[in-house]
Formats: structure tokens, sequence, C-alpha cells
């Protein structure tokens, strides 16, 4: 290849890079999935948090004693009012993080609460655990506000600036971008092995035994639907393979790509109702619509917009008001006898 060429290609990255952030839409419905499979594992399990991750959690005591994850230390032996405190905390991160409010902190808050609540008990971790953990990292670096948020509607209004340079947020975004769309591609080509070596999954058959797990069956009668079935339980479990074998090779075109996206939607939400892990399947579900064309996404959001401008409308509004009159009430009534008491008390 000569240096030209090589010139060129390094000019067409560098630009990609940092002329213009990809994909803003998509990483906005990511953001409010994330934020959502996070709140909704937080908030169905806020009952008998003490039994999975507070202090009567000893059962998991074994699994946790080996755990080379460093943040179980995070929450370690704390107390059961501190334990519900840093719980809510977190939920109320996840929120922002859905309304897109301070998105930058409730970003960082609920990658660190996040790994804290649920680094406590590894025995109940699961895959899509860490698939959320390693999207919460990488969305620290992407400008996951731009659209659908408070914090795009806060920045549109007069006297909003921004301290980092427009090219390095860009490219830091469409870094990030790349990164936890290899990642996410990776896990389902990981997932697809995986099970592609398995006899059970080449004959088709390996979903029968989960079906028969009481833990796996919210609706008993659903369950033994599908497994008195042999077709339609073939064809499920074909479709998973389809779905996680052929996703990574699937991206190359545009309309293979929308296809495979969409059937691995279907697939992780028909097991996240059936199985009763709608939460896990959720998280799946957030980062796989990154595939999805970002124009595709606008129009959706145009197609939502229109339908519920109304009420959002009138929120962010209401919004916007409460916070200005918070903001006045600081600077009128907390920071003046704040200035006095560092230039009276701490001064001399």
């Amino acid at each position: 290849m000569s240096r030209i060429a090589v010139s060129e290609s390094r000019g067409e990255v560098v630009g990609w890079l940092t002329q213009s952030r990809h994909a803003v839409h998509a990483l906005a419905a990511a953001r409010i999935g994330v934020g959502l499979a996070v709140l909704g594992l937080l908030v169905t399990n806020f009952g008998n948090r003490q039994a999975w991750v507070g202090d009567a959690s000893l059962w998991a005591e074994p699994t946790r004693a080996v755990s080379r994850f460093p943040e179980i230390a995070l929450l370690d032996g704390v107390s059961a009012d501190i334990l519900t405190v840093v719980y809510v905390a977190v939920i109320l991160a996840a929120v922002a993080f859905v309304l897109g409010w301070r998105t930058k902190a409730a970003n960082v808050l609920l990658l660190v609460g996040f790994i804290a609540v649920t680094g406590q008990n590894p025995l109940l971790s699961t895959a899509s655990d860490n698939l959320l953990r390693i999207a919460l990292l990488w969305m620290l670096l992407m400008r996951l506000a731009d659209v659908w948020s408070l914090d795009a509607a806060r920045l549109e209004r007069p006297g909003s600036e921004q301290a980092v340079p427009e090219w390095l947020r860009t490219g830091l975004h469409n870094v990030g971008l790349l990164g936890l769309g290899t990642q996410v591609a990776l896990a389902y080509l990981a997932a697809g092995l995986a099970k592609v070596a398995q006899p059970q999954w080449q004959q088709g058959t390996a979903l029968f035994g989960t079906l028969q797990l009481p833990e796996y069956r919210p609706f008993p009668w659903l369950s033994d639907l599908l497994s008195v079935g042999t077709v339609p339980l073939a064809l499920v479990t074909w479709a998973v393979l389809v779905s996680q074998l052929f996703f990574v090779p699937a991206l190359v075109n545009r309309t293979t790509r929308n296809t495979v996206v969409v059937l691995a939607v279907a697939v992780n939400l028909f097991f996240g109702i059936v199985l009763g892990t709608l939460w896990s399947a959720f998280a799946v579900v957030a980062v796989t619509g990154l595939f999805l064309s970002d124009d595709l996404w606008e129009d959706l959001g145009y197609a939502v917009a229109d339908v519920t401008a109304p009420v959002t409308d009138r929120i962010v509004d209401a919004w916007y008001a409460l916070a200005d009159r918070v903001e006045d009430w600081w600077f009128r009534f907390v920071l003046p006898p704040v200035d006095w008491v560092r230039a009276t008390v701490f001064r001399r």
C-alpha cells in the first residue's frame, strides 16, 4: 500500500473520529434502556435487599470470599441503614440517568453504586450484570444526553458553555462507541460459540431443562406449553443460535444488520418474559439497539415525540421552573451565611 493510500486512510479514520458524533439517538436510547434495566432490578428487589446483598446475605459468603472483584469491599460489613441509603442513592442515580439530568455525574454514581451493590453477591450475578458494567464504563466517554434528555434542553438555554473542546468530546464519544459496540459484538459471538459446541443446543433440546427449573417458571402454563411442543422449542433454540452466531457477520450489511438485531431483541424479550429474567433481557436489548441505524432511532423518536409532546413539554417546563426556584433559594439563603462563615471564622 502506497504512502498516499495510507495517509488517506488515516485521514478518513481521524475524520470519522473527530468531525461528528455518531449514533447519538441510538446511544440516547441505550442510556434510557440501561438506566431502566438497573432501576427495574433495584426497585423490584428493594424488599429483599438485605437477603440479596445486605447483612442477611451470609449464605453467599463462600462465593464472596473467593471473588476477586475489589468493589465488594465498598459495602462489605456496612449496617442495614447505610446499605439502604446507598441503595436508594443508586436508584435516584438511575432515574437521573434515564431522564438525562446531569448525565455524566449520574453515570459515575450509577457505575460505582451498581458495582458496589451487585458485587456483594457474586453467586447471583449474571452475564447481563457484567454487560451493564461494561456499558456504564464505556458510556463515561460518550455524549449520552445530546438528545432525548433534560441536559439537552438545559444546554439550549442562553449562557450554557462547554469547557472541553468540541474535537476532544467528539473523539472520546466515538472511541467509546467503538469500544462498547466491539464488546457487545464479541459477547454475542462468544455466547453463540459456547452454545453450538454443546450437543443439547445442536439437537434443539437445550431449553427444555431450563424451562423445568422452578426459579425460571414465572408462568408455568407458558413454560409447559413451550416444553411440550418439540417443533416450537427447536425453532426457538435455533433462533437463539442464529442471532448469536451470525450477529457479527450480519453487521457488514445494513439489511442483514437490522434483521439480526431485530431477531436478537425479539429472542431476548421472549426469554425475559418466559424465564422471568426481564431486567437481564432489557439490559441486553438496550445495548443491542446500538447497531440499529441512527436514522431509524431518530424517526422513532419523532414519532414518539409527536404523541407525547404535550405532556413532556409541561414536565420539562415544570422541572426547570422548580430548578430555577431552588437555585434562587440557594443563592439567597444558603451561600450568604456560608460565605460569612468562611470570611469571619476560617480566615481568622
